[in-house]
């Protein structure tokens, strides 16, 4: 019932039968000190509606939970009987016995007076058991003692409101010391109004949670002593049991079982011989005695089929278990018939929502496919957003360690005899778009080939142009990623991270605006009309920084990002994607190499170019007509010129100049026919063409002198100076495409450039030196000194083979219409092919022998 109410309150003595009959609460029983002498208004309303409705035969439900006051234990408690000769007033008695005067309170008389009103204990046997880890240590703090500070027990609230154990207060009382150990009220611990805790701390008590000693289960301290607990046998009891079980298995028919009737299932006792010695060093005998209890235990617990308990114990081994327990067996070897080769072969090309089971298992949830807004050009000749399919991986860090540890346990990890420091592990990040769709991906530099598409992992990809914008929506994600992994350790080794791609990707990458700007290099401050200088005229730029970017980007943004002014800023225009230091991008090696000889294509078609119009005014009509079909072609090659980028930029000018240079032979003869022949192998013709770039230059001269004689002498003049400079470029070109390049290598790319460059400057006085150029000249021979590698163990070189990839997994989906769905059974197949152990599966291809 409510007490302490300031509203209207009624004597519980005037209304004792109403208060038993709705409550069943008899006030004749309460104690003075103990019990409320008075009731408030919300009981006594509670109370009539009770009575009233019992009147009138109406069930009603009460909301009133009354509340049990613990009774007194002792009526003839000395303490309670002091204190009330103390509450009848008159002059204050002295607490010692004497003649004449009340007798004093003793300490066992106060002792026994709190145990009496003590609460129950909780436990009926001391010690009390340990406390579980699963309890809310809020509540612990609340239901501690404030005297011992352990849980509390038969818990006494003192004149402070504390609560402390009965056991600590008798103690401090027994000790003549009857301070309050909160408050420090001199006799507080022998005042009437020290009470036993509420039933709410009692409650809260009995739910704390405790470990049984025996079972070591966690359990309610009230439920403690009647939980059921397996109890351990007394030496007699096992005794006793021994002798009842053997008396019984003696007597069963297979002298191995015994089955007793429980009530309700009944429970089988089998009989297992204690191993002395382990399996492998007993004999065989007792190992067969071991196999024949274990069969009859099987056939026992399987309800008769043992075979199919074997089979199910077998398939909970791990794939090192079982791979284990195979080759104890001498079973090596695996036969898959052809028809259930068609069958994988067949299932992995079926939708990726049908193969659940595989894909949890190799690929998992850490790969995420959504339709995003990416920006696109419009017809108005602006830019506009549409939504394109995008796949990525969120965690890019867990995907590198992963392959990390596939790689040291397959044992493909190599630090190439040195190259790479033996403490580092070298990460590539590069992107480059193709095919329809931009991909991001890594390389793991530290295998026997980095640049392999089996080494490449496609972490974002989404079908859009790869702009700054489209780059920032789609790879924004992983910045704080990519700063993690730049120096984190991986077991003893410590993560180095290089950047690679396109040039226009890099320069996009850290926020530049190009190749076209006043300050187009990626690398260092030189103005873009001193390229044409020689380096030992000019000197060496002052270099770039990640933090001189950030700098010349925030000032570009404070003086109102005006695109006009942005030189003046060395062309910062954006912030930096990835913060990985400008010294470890790799110089796009291959595209150095296509775009020098592109500018020295050029130089070639000048040279063509100039011979055909003197033969146009020379010949005849038929010249004539030639020189029609010659603007033609001419002027459909500087229109697809407009259009193609990169490595297929450079080979579609190979390509048309090819057929350019026909036309002033008359037809493709021979020489024409073997050099177009070599340009279709990309990789081989790079450096590699000197013999037939000279045939192609002599075919210049050959021309002049059949239908210009005049000329012939200037002809060959040229002729000579054309295939010289490719030869020397071709020189440079074998030397930095190396994977890895010592001091006398890097040495002779020094020497190799700068025979280059000076003839170049030399041959050609009014000829630009394009940033491809720039970067051979000014960035090649320090990056090949700083690492001891060349552009072709850090380039670009796997963009094309990963765009050939996707290309192939794409056309087994065409089935797919949903544009996600897609490029997410795309992604998912790619990184199931570049799995180490996936990769190390594949046989070797066979050589050819030669017919």
């Amino acid at each position: 019932m409510k007490s302490g109410q300031k509203k209207s309150t009624y004597e519980c003595k005037g209304f004792a039968d109403d208060l038993l009959t709705a409550f069943a609460i008899n006030t004749s029983t309460d104690i003075a000190h103990m019990h409320p002498e008075r009731f408030c208004e919300c009981c006594h309303l509670s109370m009539r509606r009770i009575i009233c409705a019992r009147a009138e035969k109406v069930h009603h439900k009460c909301t009133l939970t009354p509340f049990e006051w613990e009774e007194h234990r002792n009526e003839g408690c000395k303490v309670c009987e002091h204190f009330r000769v103390i509450a009848k007033g008159g002059n204050s008695r002295k607490l010692t016995v004497g003649r004449g005067r009340q007798p004093g309170l003793t300490p066992n008389m106060v002792a026994a007076h709190l145990w009496n009103i003590a609460p129950p204990p909780v436990f009926s046997r001391e010690p009390y058991p340990p406390l579980s880890s699963q309890n809310n240590t809020t509540v612990l703090e609340e239901l501690k003692c404030v005297v011992c500070a352990n849980v509390l027990s038969q818990p006494l609230e003192l004149p402070c409101g504390k609560l402390a154990c009965t056991s600590c207060i008798v103690e401090r009382v027994t000790a003549s010391a009857t301070v309050c150990p909160c408050c420090l009220l001199d006799g507080g611990l022998v005042s009437t109004e020290i009470k036993p805790a509420s039933n709410l701390i009692q409650l809260l008590l009995k739910d704390v949670l405790v470990q049984c000693v025996v079972c070591h289960r966690d359990v309610k301290a009230g439920y403690y002593e009647d939980h059921e607990c397996t109890q351990s046998f007394t030496p007699g009891e096992e005794r006793e049991a021994a002798g009842l079980l053997k008396r019984a298995i003696s007597t069963s028919p297979d002298q191995a079982t015994v089955q007793l009737a429980t009530g309700g299932t009944p429970m089988i006792f089998m009989k297992l011989t204690k191993a002395r010695h382990p399996t492998t060093a007993a004999c065989s005998r007792t190992v067969k005695t071991r196999h024949s209890e274990k069969h009859t235990a099987r056939s026992v617990m399987s309800g008769g089929e043992p075979s199919a308990l074997l089979e199910s114990e077998v398939l909970t081994l791990n794939d090192e278990e079982k791979k284990s327990l195979l080759e104890k067996a001498g079973i090596t070897n695996v036969s898959i018939s052809p028809a259930e080769v068609l069958a994988i072969k067949t299932g992995l090309t079926i939708p990726w929502n049908r193969l659940r089971i595989l894909r949890r298992r190799i690929v998992g949830s850490n790969l995420k496919g959504e339709m995003a807004l990416f920006s696109f050009p419009s017809t108005s000749g602006g830019e506009e957003l549409r939504v394109a399919a995008l796949v990525y991986i969120p965690d890019v860090v867990l995907k590198v360690v992963d392959l990390l540890e596939e790689n040291q346990r397959t044992g493909r990890l190599t630090w190439h005899d040195g190259v790479i420091p033996a403490s580092e592990i070298w990460l590539k990040l590069g992107g480059d778009k193709g095919g329809g769709s931009f991909k991001m991906n890594f390389q793991i530099v530290n295998v026997a080939a980095p640049n392999s598409v089996h080494n490449t992992c496609v972490f974002c990809c989404f079908e859009a142009d790869d702009t700054v914008t489209n780059l920032r929506i789609a790879l924004d994600r992983y910045k704080d990623q990519v700063a993690h992994l730049q120096g984190m350790q991986w077991r003893q080794y410590t993560i180095k991270l290089f950047m690679c791609g396109d040039y226009e990707f890099i320069t996009r990458m850290y926020g530049l605006s190009g190749a076209s700007g006043c300050y187009p290099c990626l690398y260092c401050l030189v103005f873009h009309e001193n390229m044409v200088k020689p380096l030992s005229a000019r000197g060496h730029a002052p270099p770039r920084t990640y933090e001189s970017i950030c700098t010349d980007h925030q000032r570009y943004i404070a003086s109102g990002v005006r695109r006009k002014q942005v030189k003046h800023f060395y062309n910062c225009i954006t912030e930096p994607i990835f913060n990985i230091p400008i010294e470890q991008v790799c110089p796009p090696g291959l595209h150095i190499t296509l775009g020098i000889f592109t500018k020295l294509y050029g130089l070639l078609e000048d040279e063509c170019h100039a011979l055909d119009l003197e033969l146009v005014l020379l010949s005849s009509e038929e010249a004539h007509s030639s020189f029609d079909t010659y603007s033609q072609e001419l002027q459909m090659l500087h229109s697809l010129q407009s259009e193609l980028k990169q490595a297929e930029e450079a080979y579609a000018v190979l390509q048309q100049m090819t057929t350019y240079v026909s036309l002033v032979i008359g037809e493709k003869d021979p020489v024409t026919a073997d050099f177009f022949v070599q340009c279709e192998e990309k990789k081989k013709y790079l450096g590699k063409l000197e013999c037939n770039i000279q045939k192609l230059c002599r075919s210049l001269c050959e021309t002049a002198k059949n239908k210009l004689p005049h000329r012939s002498t200037q002809a060959e003049h040229r002729t000579e100076i054309l295939a010289k400079a490719f030869s020397m470029f071709a020189r440079c070109h074998n030397i930095y495409d190396h994977n890895f390049i010592d001091e006398t290598q890097a040495h002779a790319l020094e020497e190799a450039v700068g025979e280059f460059m000076t003839f170049f400057r030399e041959s050609f006085p009014q000829a630009t030196v394009p940033i491809k150029m720039h970067l051979l000249e000014d960035h090649a021979v320090p990056w090949a000194k700083s690492f001891h590698v060349g552009f072709g163990l850090l380039g670009e070189q796997e963009a094309e083979s990963i765009h050939a990839k996707f290309t192939r997994l794409s056309l087994s989906y065409t089935a797919i219409t949903d544009k996600v769905q897609h490029l997410l059974c795309i992604v998912k197949e790619h990184l199931i092919s570049i799995s180490p152990q996936v990769v190390a599966a594949i046989p070797p291809p066979k050589k050819r022998i030669k017919s």
